[in-house]
């Protein structure tokens, strides 16, 4: 078995695109046109590998200062993304392989942002075992929620309640269009935060313009103005809540609660097994922030880790 290892360029944007549509834990953010959005930011060190030829892994990556590098410092998750039909055995000597292609670039450290193994549309947890054995250390765990949505606990009372006022409200959801859900979002933000979005609404809109498929906003509106609404990242087989933002008139209304169980249906419609809030950390996963924790076990979800290693390549 030959394994080669080569540092992404423009050239290769086919074979990075064809180990994609076979992957097994591959997401739409791995796609060149969303980690090239805000391309500018990172100085990319991006890998392929091909075994005989064949082009059967890749891993998003970028290098920083002092040769740390990460995978991928502008994206949720990052690591070893591998073709369906790979072998355990050969995913892990092509990580091995690409580790020390990075530690022959100039690279020191390696922090690997893994993608949680429900996010995968088969079993992949070579990523983790290859990471152990190689002596990385796990530095970071937030605890995240994940609803199922076939046999789900359902919401609790309040939430239910929520439902009532909702419809009782006259609030309808459906799709909208980014701009007046971000104005929301960042309006929330300011107030509770001090600060913007991580992604502004130009930010956004680009992204849904180049994934309109995978990148959904649904928002509940009273007499046309938006009150809550999430901006959802469809994975196929998961759907994850990127944005919720209710206003003060959507807190009094129940609409987050009726944009959930809305998203709840059309997801269930389109056969997605799970909904994924995401984290509910603080201080790099070692602080709870228990309300929001609360808000979204109301509906159902419990807990699932997303990971992150450190260690020498």
């Amino acid at each position: 078995m030959s394994i080669r290892i080569e540092r992404y360029h423009a050239a290769l944007a086919e074979p990075w695109a064809e180990i994609l549509r076979n992957a097994r834990n591959g997401i739409f953010q791995f796609e060149r046109p969303y980690m090239e959005y805000h391309g500018d930011r990172f100085d990319d060190i991006s890998l392929l590998a091909f075994v005989d030829d064949q082009p059967v892994a890749l891993m998003p990556a970028a290098i920083g200062p002092e040769g740390m590098v990460t995978s991928h410092p502008g994206l949720t998750f990052g690591g070893l993304v591998v073709d369906r039909r790979m072998r355990s055995g050969q995913a892990i000597e092509v990580f091995d392989a690409m580790l020390h292609h990075l530690r022959e670039a100039g690279a020191r450290r390696c922090l690997i942002k893994v993608l949680p193994q429900v996010f995968a549309s088969y079993p992949s947890a070579e990523i983790e075992y290859a990471l152990w054995r190689r002596g990385f250390t796990l530095c970071r765990r937030d605890l995240s929620s994940l609803l199922p949505l076939r046999g789900a606990l359902g919401f609790n009372g309040d939430k239910m309640r929520g439902i009532k006022k909702a419809k009782k409200a006259g609030l309808d959801v459906g799709e909208e269009r980014i701009p007046p859900f971000h104005d929301l979002l960042r309006s929330v933000w300011q107030e509770r935060h001090g600060i913007d979005p991580v992604h502004s609404s130009a930010d956004l809109e680009l992204l849904q313009s180049r994934f309109s498929a995978h990148i959904l906003c649904r928002c509940a509106r009273r007499e046309g103005t938006v009150v809550a609404g999430a901006l959802v990242f469809d994975y196929g087989h998961v759907w994850h809540t990127q944005y919720l933002a209710s206003s003060a008139e959507g807190r009094e209304t129940g609409g987050l609660d009726l944009v959930v169980a809305e998203l709840i249906r059309e997801a269930g419609e389109r056969g997605v097994d799970h909904l994924s809030f995401g984290a509910s950390t603080l201080e790099a996963g070692r602080a709870i922030n228990d309300g929001l924790l609360w808000q979204k076990e109301s509906y159902g979800a419990r807990a699932i880790v997303h990971d992150f290693y450190e260690g020498t390549p």
